[in-house]
């Protein structure tokens, strides 16, 4: 079976369209993911994709499903893969996973942002099957009569693997919204670095998929206000980005400096981001 599917695999974009159903002799979701990827249906692709992992696969299998779906985001960068819309009382929903540098330590999180127009009371993240990775109502929320915007983040032990994870919301009414999630291993094609104490460079390692926006890169400075860090400045470039704070008008002092670099795709009308953030302290003198 292994041998089989790398052969697939490999040959499976060398080929015209109507050579699809002379490949296929099995009838498994697995060769069916790559039957519809073949023949453009990228739903149909995707469906067959969680049903693979609603199985459990073994490691190789998992390692090629990853592949199949970074291969799928070459068409429309994952809007294709669910023609379900959001509920009419969820307009936005990003989730994102971050990898978060700071000197001596690695820390990885789930954030979770979503706008509606009712209050919700609870959101939960679930990796297949049983493995809940948040489940809170203790949401953070900024709302007026017309529009609520939430954030609601939890820390990770380790980052979050590729796989099938499930999302659930809930509103204070009581209506209940779910959908499955496919993550693969983070491809970042663009990652950044400190290249001295003061600046960082930006590596990029692949060509960009020109279907998918370009890497955003933001650049923060957290000042110590009331004995927290907040933010105090924040510029974001989607081109030329710089390799150095450029000039503030911010009073000398010690300041968190952050730099990120954010790669975004969709699945259907959910955003999918995978976030690089360096921090480290930063010093503004006269």
């Amino acid at each position: 079976m292994k041998f089989k599917i790398i052969l697939v695999t490999a040959s499976l974009f060398a080929a015209p369209s109507w050579a699809a159903n002379n490949w296929f002799y099995e009838q498994t979701a697995l060769t069916n993911a790559h039957k519809f990827l073949l023949e453009g249906q990228l739903r149909q692709s995707f469906d067959s994709m969680v049903q693979v992992w609603q199985k459990e696969p073994e490691a190789h299998i998992k390692t090629h499903l990853d592949q199949l779906l970074l291969k799928s985001l070459d068409k429309d960068c994952g809007r294709s893969f669910d023609s379900t819309k959001l509920p009419d009382w969820l307009s936005k929903l990003s989730i994102q996973r971050q990898v978060i540098q700071s000197p001596g330590r690695v820390n990885y999180r789930l954030k979770i942002d979503a706008q509606a127009e009712t209050e919700l009371t609870q959101f939960e993240f679930i990796k297949w099957p049983d493995h809940i990775l948040m489940a809170s109502t203790n949401t953070i929320s900024n709302g007026d009569d017309s529009v609520w915007e939430y954030s609601q983040r939890v820390d990770l032990n380790s980052q979050l693997e590729s796989g099938l994870y499930k999302i659930k919301i809930t509103t204070d009414g009581g209506q209940a919204w779910e959908s499955w999630i496919l993550l693969a291993h983070p491809n970042h094609r663009q990652t950044v670095r400190w290249s001295s104490k003061d600046s960082w460079v930006v590596e990029k390692t692949a060509l960009l998929n020109r279907f998918c926006p370009l890497p955003v890169m933001d650049v923060a400075l957290y000042g110590n206000v009331d004995g927290a860090y907040k933010e105090v400045w924040n510029q974001s470039y989607e081109s030329d980005y710089p390799n150095v704070v450029p000039a503030t008008k911010l009073p000398s002092s010690r300041y968190l400096l952050g730099v990120s670099i954010t790669h975004k795709r969709w699945q259907g009308e959910i955003t999918i981001e995978d976030k690089q953030i360096l921090n480290k302290a930063y010093d503004i003198s006269d």
